[in-house]
């Protein structure tokens, strides 16, 4: 059954009460509620581990994501619908015919595209006041509300509509007329659902059969090798066995044709290599063994397509040049050679040094970590939007983000512009220095 964690602020807990009860037959709700913004970042990373998706409040969801850039699981807001916000408008508009939408305060649609389409419908001397800044600080609540406040001593407002409800009980202190907005019982239903089957599906893939074929480097097995040939074997089966219980990753070892096969989960194999970027189990035995191996992964619903897939990833890796690990999904993707990285990380906790960076620069430590091992992968500190848009598999919007925040931490320059061609924006190229943060 699906897990799902539900950050909401501690006022909107009884807007779905009943949703869980609703929902008890296809998945197990857990309520996590916050007071201030600044809680959600210790309640996200404090539940993860027990919950297959996160659903949060909007400014909650915004406000991580200028935090982190990304999330580590599946993690989606509370949504006010088009035809909710519209059906809304048209019972304010009925029962205020004088009011005009231009002395009106929304607080929540610039986080939308076309401000949920307010733009095709009103011109611009008609459309109401709306969110003025683009990032949400620790203090999001407070910043909203003294919008509210500001625009209604001014003179310039009516009437606010607002989607926080930690901020209600002050815009009656104020004695500002105000409309709370939520999206109705069904609505959040209707979400859930869809959530779900979209975590069901994800839950199903990461589920799959992942299988690791090691062989040894050098496969001369005649007679007069052969006392070496099984003496290697015997290292390299000791050596997976001190990985697996060193590092507690949770894979099945057999022997197969003379090289190893590692039985596992897509999921675990995602932590096993930082989410298909670093082996770290090629990074291991590369330090304990005094012989060359070879490493590829397979994945699929079925072990025997899996194991097909790990036997060409394992081929992949004998004859790349460099060799480096490889991993061949079910669709036939060809991912490598992985970045074996320079320190065997533990997985139970995030190196220290990562945390610290992550600190200073305000990124995510997944982020970060991806960051590295591209410029490890490339052997280059230097890239455009673009090119790390391509290997995080993010947005150039993001990968935008992403860079600004490390010009502005110290983390990153810009080299110079390119321009590729006549006609457009010249692309920026950053130089990335993690060094002096360390």
């Amino acid at each position: 059954m699906i897990r799902l964690g539900v950050l909401i602020a501690q006022h909107s807990l009884k807007e779905i009460k009943t949703v869980p009860d609703r929902l008890r037959e296809s998945c197990e709700i857990i309520m996590i509620p916050y007071q201030r913004l600044q809680e959600t970042i210790d309640l996200y990373q404090q539940n993860m581990h027990d919950v297959d998706g996160f659903v949060l409040t909007e400014l909650a969801y915004h406000y991580l994501t200028d935090q982190w850039n990304s999330f580590p699981i599946p993690t989606y807001y509370f949504q006010f619908t088009k035809e909710e916000f519209y059906e809304k408008l048209l019972q304010i508009s009925l029962s205020n015919r004088t009011l005009e939408f231009s002395r009106i305060y929304i607080d929540f649609v610039a986080s939308q595209n076309n401000f949920l389409g307010l733009k095709d419908v009103l011109s611009k001397k008609d459309m109401p006041h709306l969110v003025s800044f683009s990032k949400v600080t620790d203090d999001g609540y407070e910043q909203v509300l003294n919008e509210h406040i500001r625009l209604w001593q001014e003179g310039k407002i009516d009437l606010s509509l607002t989607r926080l409800s930690n901020i209600v009980d002050d815009l009656t202190r104020h004695g500002i007329p105000h409309i709370f907005l939520f999206p109705s019982t069904d609505s959040v239903i209707q979400q859930f659902e869809q959530i779900i089957n979209e975590l069901s599906v994800i839950k199903l893939a990461e589920n799959q059969i992942a299988i690791g074929h090691v062989s040894i480097g050098y496969s001369d097995t005649t007679k007069q090798n052969i006392n070496e040939w099984e003496f290697q074997q015997m290292l390299l089966h000791k050596s997976l066995l001190e990985f697996n219980t060193e590092q507690e990753v949770p894979f099945l070892i057999q022997i197969s044709n003379g090289s190893f096969e590692l039985i596992s989960s897509y999921r675990e194999l995602k932590t096993l290599t930082n989410n298909l970027s670093q082996c770290l189990l090629m990074s291991y035995l590369s330090k304990v063994l005094p012989f060359q191996v070879h490493l590829g992964w397979g994945v699929n619903n079925t072990i025997y397509k899996a194991r097909i897939n790990a036997q060409y990833a394992n081929r992949l890796s004998i004859t790349s040049r460099p060799h480096g690990t490889f991993v061949v999904t079910d669709s036939n993707k060809v991912i490598g050679p992985l970045n074996e990285g320079d320190n065997l990380e533990n997985f139970k906790g995030i190196n220290k040094s990562i945390q610290r960076i992550s600190k200073d620069v305000e990124i995510s430590t997944l982020q970060l970590q991806k960051i590295m091992a591209v410029m490890k992968k490339t052997n280059s500190n230097e890239m455009t939007a673009e090119e790390l848009a391509y290997h995080l598999d993010v947005t150039i919007r993001s990968a935008n983000r992403i860079l600004n925040r490390l010009e502005e931490k110290g983390a990153a320059r810009i080299l110079y512009k390119k321009q590729e061609k006549l006609r457009g924006r010249p692309k920026k190229i950053y130089h990335i220095e993690f060094t002096g943060l360390e």
